[in-house]
């Protein structure tokens, strides 16, 4: 971990044996991303770096005390042994950004459409969000399709699933292909729809197929994607290469043991200016954390956290000289400082006691009774509430990023009408309802059955509160009150000034 509490490129993994581990040494990195793809020797990837054999193999031996390498031996060479990642990589800062700005575009115009959001698009809208803020989550959610996936075995289970996506693609005019000759290619053509959104949906299944292609193809294949958007979002292009090197056996299991997903060093990501930033400086990270809640002074922040307006003042001026936080230069003595930065996830003791809930949803995802996309975002918000890390304060930003598109698409639209349709983003069987419209006041109301918790209300809110501002110029006080059905009390009530 760097020692100065940030950092812009880093990845996350979630270990068998030392719960989830943070890497950001640049050489751990670069040897990691070359794992992805091809098996690595310490004399091989020294002589590509053109380092020291004994540089590259001290950081290697500390992934491995780290649970996030694996070492085999050699088949050409008894005397050597070769290594590869063992571990489930969560996040990471490479990303590419190029495909959300068509992807986000597709799901809103499906929601404008038919009038009301689905987990498809809930599933395509969020993931978008998190992958402009610099957050790369490609090789989570290939690994949460290997996990729904880790019982099945045969190769009539996949060859049902590529059927099913096949005839579901047909059913709306897309056109697909399936090649699974040397790696997997997948093509998607639509005559005149915008179906860049696919991506989110195909990862996981990709992953699921990656991590039984031993069984599927006889050959282990890369942890990466390459993917390509053509004709305005009318076709999508996927490609997996296959692993160079000698195969290895990839176990994907889903621990019973909640200790399993402890994070022993706490963090939290934030993005600044569209690049994301892990934190792991407590003194920084509780200043972030409060910003997100109200502008706060000095004097506010050293009566909530508790410790020296010193301690304080240092790391404020750090995150000012970083762009994560300003000054609001009306706000008079003492001054206020206001969060920039969008706030992506944070760490808390985990809720979760154990994990009966993920094996749940494995069970009812494989048995048929729970959908594809339920199942995707149900196994990972469950996973995520296992290791105590939260996503809330990213659901406003999201609605702002939707908002945005709607008027691009919509730019004459009545402030009415944007109401209504910022109803229509809760998807089923969750629903929002207009309380009143001065002084504005929106109930959202989640099913008992529902995937999410109190975040479709930060997603209405900031769908509203950008709309509006966009529309008139005006920031209205917007309150939104969110319920869980059959219940008096509001789970979360959020006012907006």
């Amino acid at each position: 971990m760097s020692d100065v509490g940030y950092s812009t490129e880093y990845e996350i993994y979630l270990t068998q044996e030392n719960g989830v581990q943070i890497v950001t040494n640049d050489l751990s990195l670069t040897i990691l991303r070359e794992m992805r793809y091809h098996e690595i020797s310490p004399t091989d990837i020294a002589m590509e770096l053109n380092l020291s054999k004994s540089t590259v193999q001290a950081s290697i031996t500390k992934l491995l005390r780290m649970g996030i390498v694996a070492q085999e031996a050699c088949v050409n060479d008894a005397r050597s042994v070769v290594y590869h990642i063992s571990a489930t990589l969560l996040f990471c800062s490479d990303t590419d950004i190029e495909w959300q700005i068509y992807a986000r575009m597709a799901s809103t115009i499906r929601i404008l459409k038919s009038g009301r959001c689905t987990s498809r698009e809930d599933l395509a809208l969020y993931g978008v969000s998190l992958t402009e803020s610099g957050l790369n989550i490609v090789q989570g959610l290939f690994n949460v399709g290997a996990a729904l996936t880790a019982t099945e075995t045969g190769k009539e289970y996949w060859r049902n699933m590529l059927e099913t996506i096949e005839s579901q693609c047909v059913s709306q005019g897309i056109r697909c292909q399936f090649r699974m000759e040397n790696g997997i290619e997948l093509d998607f053509e639509s005559p005149d729809e915008n179906i860049s959104d696919i991506t989110m949906v195909v990862v996981p299944m990709l992953g699921a197929m990656i991590s039984h292609s031993r069984q599927l193809m006889g050959k282990n294949l890369t942890h990466d994607i390459s993917l390509s958007v053509n004709r305005n979002g009318r076709s999508v292009k996927m490609r997996v290469d296959p692993y160079i090197g000698q195969d290895f056996e990839e176990k994907m299991t889903v621990s019973n043991n909640i200790d399993h997903y402890r994070i022993d060093e706490p963090f939290s990501i934030y993005s600044i200016n569209g690049k994301s930033t892990l934190f792991t400086n407590a003194t920084m990270m509780g200043i972030l954390y409060n910003l997100s809640n109200a502008d706060c002074s000095v004097n506010d922040l050293e009566k909530l956290m508790g410790i020296s307006k010193a301690t304080i003042y240092v790391s404020i001026m750090k995150l000012v000289e970083m762009g994560a936080i300003e000054i609001d230069k009306n706000s008079g003595s003492p001054k206020n400082y206001r969060l920039v930065a969008d706030p992506i996830l944070y760490c808390t003791e985990p809720e979760a006691k154990d994990c009966k809930r993920l094996h749940k949803i494995m069970e009812k995802f494989q048995s048929g009774e729970m959908d594809y996309y339920s199942a995707v975002i149900s196994f990972s918000m469950e996973a995520f509430r296992c290791m105590g890390i939260h996503f809330d304060k990213m659901f406003i930003r999201s609605g702002k990023s939707t908002a945005h598109c709607v008027l691009e698409l919509c730019p004459d639209m009545e402030p009415q009408h944007l109401m209504d349709v910022a109803c229509s983003m809760v998807s089923t069987p969750d629903t929002a309802e207009i309380i009143t419209l001065l002084p504005i006041k929106v109930r959202v109301t989640l099913a008992k059955d529902t995937l999410w918790e109190t975040w479709p209300g930060d997603f209405v809110k900031g769908f509203v509160q950008e709309g509006l501002r966009e529309l008139t110029g005006d920031n209205y006080r917007i309150t939104i009150e969110t319920i869980r059905e059959g219940d008096d009390r509001p789970l979360k009530l959020t006012n907006n000034y």
